[in-house]
């Protein structure tokens, strides 16, 4: 534990050090304005560190329990009888537990790093981009939950052997592909709006100018 949080400790001083040298070089030589545009790379580089375990283990404790309030929800919803303690889920013919395994870190840390990307290359409004990333949360606990309870129903409908099927090892993909549905369709709208805008403003300094 010790050595791994040294060794993080380690990479975020080399990140933080080769990026502000780019950055001081950049702003003496190129001027602010390119070193602006290089901020947002260099921002990324930040992924390359891995984080302590104590942080990985907190954020995982986090979105299961989220997780599991959000599958409740679920199962309300559409009517399953269940009984719940903690993040145990008894249904009929089979109980479920969510394990941290089914926190979806990692597929929560690409759309992450998806939505940045996508905010950063195709919206220019802060508020927007700042909307278009916060949205990841509800979305990958709504990812989580929906798995948790199709999984569920399969093993109530079917048989509990579902558990072990292929939608629950290997269902990941498809679900983190799911999320991604809302996800550019919120990205397409904030975009349509920006240029919407855009034109509007291009369309009133015409009229000024003829005026």
């Amino acid at each position: 534990m010790e050595t791994a949080f040294a060794r993080t400790e380690q990479l975020l001083g080399i990140c933080f050090a080769v990026g502000g040298g780019r950055n001081w070089r950049a702003l003496l030589f190129l001027g602010s304005k390119w070193a602006r545009s290089a901020m947002f790379p260099l921002f990324f580089l930040a992924f390359m560190i891995p984080l302590p375990e104590a942080a990985v283990d907190f954020l995982e404790n986090a979105s299961k329990e989220a997780s599991a309030e959000v599958a409740n929800w679920l199962f309300f919803l559409t009517g399953t009888s269940f009984l719940r303690t903690g993040t145990l889920f008894q249904l009929p013919g089979i109980t479920i537990t969510v394990a941290k395994e089914c926190s979806g870190i990692r597929s929560s840390l690409v759309l992450v790093i998806t939505s940045l990307l996508a905010a950063n290359m195709f919206l220019r409004t802060t508020w927007r981009r700042a909307l278009l990333v916060g949205a990841v949360i509800p979305l990958g606990l709504l990812r989580n939950g929906l798995r948790i309870l199709v999984i569920s129903l399969l093993c109530v409908h079917i048989g509990p052997e579902m558990i072990n099927s292929v939608i629950h090892r290997r269902g990941g993909p498809v679900f983190f592909a799911l999320s991604l549905v809302p996800l550019f369709a919120m990205l397409w709208l904030f975009r349509r709006q920006e240029l919407k805008r855009q034109d509007e403003t291009a369309r009133t300094i015409s009229t000024v100018n003829r005026s």
